[in-house]
């Protein structure tokens, strides 16, 4: 009898063993800010879905399939082994949110190195240890083979992937990421989760996550709970020149949506979009005069913003001293910035009180 409860004992044991739930079935909290992605737990594996921008139709879907799963795999759908080794990361901000979940090793392609602001990734790259790219059609399926990358995420602009029937021939994934199609704030930050589920630290990009938010919405409940006297609401212009136009966020974009939160009164606030608009100088110098503040200008200096464009000098907020930009550092910007709300959101209400003696996370006050 006590053999029998011996062995009994020792059946339930190796099958709680083998049955327990491996990092990758990690049931990933629900989207609750991004409107664009979803992650649904299947029976033994999760699927990734990916809507479209402008229809919010489920664009593509793909399976998140463990590795080493004896699972009969679903036929007829794309088909992500995870977690991920190998990825091709071909936006900063993607850098930004692999970093943030001990991901960096993941990535084995990614933009062109002058455009990289994480240390460990450069030290890779120069060590011939991840290929970079200047351009997605820079990535050709014979590198992407050669240095056996399964994954291609791309900043998705209603095209497919260059190659991609090729890539899709040679078992290569091509993900397109909308992050930077988000309405809400914290919308893009979401998509770290994303990147959870690939490489299979959903509990870090939950708690990363739910850390930003927690920060946010305190610098938030600091503006919503001050009274009428103490807030204030300076009227903002952003954005600059490119070539003969100037591009500044739309109005439901989720820069628009920071100025906002930030108690910035966003002088193309109640124009439609989520991406830029594009306007003419004159408009926005005529635009310019009835503002206290220009962010997001182009240059790192004064000088520099007056040799891009000369009339630039004639501009109200520039006469003010009031124009604040990122470019002293723009790599640090754009990989860090989209990841961390928190920190951009500060940043604003800082700049929209006056208070920028200290340094702030991204700007700086040309000068």
């Amino acid at each position: 009898m006590k053999n029998t409860l011996l062995i009994f004992s020792l059946v339930i044991l190796l099958f709680s063993c083998t049955t327990k739930k491996s990092e990758s079935d990690f049931a990933v909290k629900g989207f609750q800010y991004a409107r664009l992605v979803s992650i649904e737990q299947k029976e033994g594996y999760k699927e990734l879905i990916i809507k479209n921008p402008k229809t919010l139709k489920v664009e593509s879907k793909y399976v998140l399939f463990p590795r080493n799963s004896k699972m009969k795999r679903p036929q007829g759908v794309k088909i992500i082994e995870v977690p991920v080794q190998n990825m091709a990361a071909l936006s900063t901000s993607f850098v930004g949110m692999l970093n943030a979940i001990g991901g960096i090793e993941t990535i084995k392609a990614t933009t062109e190195k002058q455009y990289i602001s994480n240390s460990r990734l450069l030290k890779r790259i120069n060590a011939g240890k991840v290929i970079t790219a200047g351009y997605e059609t820079g990535l050709t399926p014979e590198s992407v083979l050669k240095a056996k990358i399964p994954l291609i995420v791309f900043s998705g602009f209603g095209q497919p992937f260059p190659n991609e029937d090729k890539f899709a021939q040679l078992g290569v994934v091509c993900l397109a990421n909308y992050d930077w199609e988000e309405k809400h704030p914290l919308g893009k930050a979401e998509w770290i989760k994303v990147f959870g589920a690939l490489i299979c630290k959903d509990k870090e990009a939950d708690a990363y996550f739910s850390k930003v938010v927690s920060s946010y919405q305190e610098l938030r409940k600091q503006i919503t709970s001050a009274s009428e006297t103490e807030r204030i609401q300076k009227k903002v212009m952003c954005g600059g020149m490119a070539g003969d136009v100037w591009y500044a966020p739309a109005g439901k974009s989720f820069m628009a949506g920071i100025m906002q939160d930030a108690d910035m009164d966003y002088i193309y606030k109640n124009t439609e979009g989520t991406a830029s608009i594009s306007l003419s100088l004159e408009q926005v110098f005529n635009d310019d005069q009835s503002c206290d503040v220009w962010i997001n200008a182009e240059a790192p200096t004064l000088n520099g913003l007056f040799e891009l464009n000369s009339k630039l000098s004639y501009f109200h907020t520039v006469k003010e001293g009031k124009v604040y930009g990122y470019m002293h550092d723009p790599n640090y910007y754009w990989e860090y910035s989209q990841v961390n709300p928190h920190w951009l959101l500060e940043d604003f209400i800082r700049i929209n009180k006056g208070n920028t003696q200290s340094k702030l996370h991204f700007y700086k006050q040309l000068k």
